[in-house]
């Protein structure tokens, strides 16, 4: 049998006051749980047991103030034979200081925890679990008696957790890797805007029936490619706060392979026939299929085109391909009724294009000099213009 005594907390404590018993007569209770709350005259202090065993009685009730060393408590086997008489019988107020050692130690001081949520008193083993479970006590709603926290409650509150399962891990291959740095480089480096436009493509698929064997990636490539030297400033990268505007037009073009998307470099592609760079794409997209691309196919690329067009994607906001300053989205070509000159409606295919540029030198005014050139180039597009 261990006898539950009031604790001294200072040299000047002569009596102090259980404001909650943290354990319910009957509980089993380990030597270093959570035994009751004394409440001081500047905060409340949470008292551990001094010994394992069951709370066979709570001689001092809550709120009742008691003389330091005052038996509060018992603790003792479940089956032990005890007469508790003798505790009722005497006057808790006149025990003197000239009884045995308590049982229980304060431990530090902490400061009177703000109860939010449902949090209320909490059960020893509830706060022992809540803390091998990572359960914050604040947030879990009592069940017990007055809102005591018990272990089941702390358990709900886990199953109530919304974890993800996760079926598998899969590391990132060098592309993603690389990717995957590189985008987070250009969203955090560069301020970027995107310019959206609608595109009437009935010239671009007219010419490429007329251009047998090049797609229509090819010629929104090309196009690309002589707009931009009419327009240099979109061809250029801010390095130490200085522009470096390229006088070669180096268009990174974005291309599937089975490791992921990645971006060769159709270099002069402003100078270059369309045959010429319809064979050049076809070459390396599959060089990329091949996972054959050397870093001489990745290098100098001056302005990227990434066309999902074919995938049935209708718009997009692209992510500038650091370092470049802009980078060129094609969604897909679509049938759709549009108003023409003569306010007549009439079915045309249209193209989304999105433009993003970067904002720290290129700003608005100029970002849509380029974008409606582009889209005048495509709208007005002919063989002759390819030549």
């Amino acid at each position: 049998m261990n006898e539950v005594k009031m604790p001294r907390l200072g040299v000047t404590m002569k009596a102090g006051t259980v404001s909650s018993w943290l354990v319910e007569e009957g509980d089993y209770v380990e030597k270093g749980d959570y035994l009751f709350e004394l409440e001081t005259e500047k905060s409340t202090v949470e008292i551990e047991a001094m010994a394992s065993g069951v709370l066979r009685k709570v001689i001092i009730p809550e709120g009742e103030e008691v003389s330091v060393n005052t038996v509060i408590a018992i603790i003792a086997q479940e089956d032990e034979e005890i007469d508790f008489t003798p505790y009722f019988e005497t006057n808790p107020i006149e025990v003197t200081e000239t009884q045995t050692a308590a049982t229980v130690e304060a431990v530090e001081e902490k400061p009177v925890v703000a109860k939010v949520g449902g949090g209320g008193k909490v059960a020893p083993k509830a706060r022992q679990l809540a803390k091998q479970l990572g359960v914050v006590l604040e947030t879990v709603i009592g069940t017990g008696r007055d809102g005591l926290i018990t272990e089941k409650d702390v358990q709900n509150a886990v199953n109530q957790n919304t974890s993800i399962r996760v079926k598998e891990t899969i590391s990132l291959n060098n592309v993603k890797k690389s990717m995957s740095e590189n985008m987070l480089n250009s969203w955090r480096n560069i301020p970027q805007f995107t310019q959206i436009v609608s595109v009437n493509m009935e010239n671009v698929l007219k010419t490429k029936k007329e251009l047998e064997g090049v797609s229509i990636n090819d010629l929104i490539v090309k196009t690309v490619a002589n707009v931009v030297q009419e327009n240099l400033i979109v061809n250029s990268s801010l390095e130490d706060n200085k522009i470096l505007v390229y006088e070669d037009v180096n268009i990174s073009v974005a291309v599937n392979s089975e490791q992921g998307l990645v971006v060769p470099v159709i270099k002069n592609a402003n100078k270059k026939l369309i045959s010429e760079i319809s064979r050049e794409i076809k070459g390396l997209s599959e060089k990329a299929q091949n996972n054959q691309l050397t870093l001489d196919d990745y290098a100098h690329g001056t302005i990227t085109v990434s066309n999902l067009g074919s995938l049935g994607i209708e718009t997009g906001t692209p992510i500038i391909n650091i370092p470049q300053s802009t980078i060129i989205f094609a969604g897909s070509i679509q049938r759709v009724p549009v108003i023409n000159e003569y306010d007549e409606i009439t079915i045309a295919s249209m193209m989304k294009l999105s433009i993003a540029y970067d904002h720290r030198f290129i700003d608005g005014v100029t970002a849509a000099g380029f974008t409606n050139a582009l889209k005048d180039a495509l709208e007005n597009l002919s063989v002759n213009y390819l030549s």
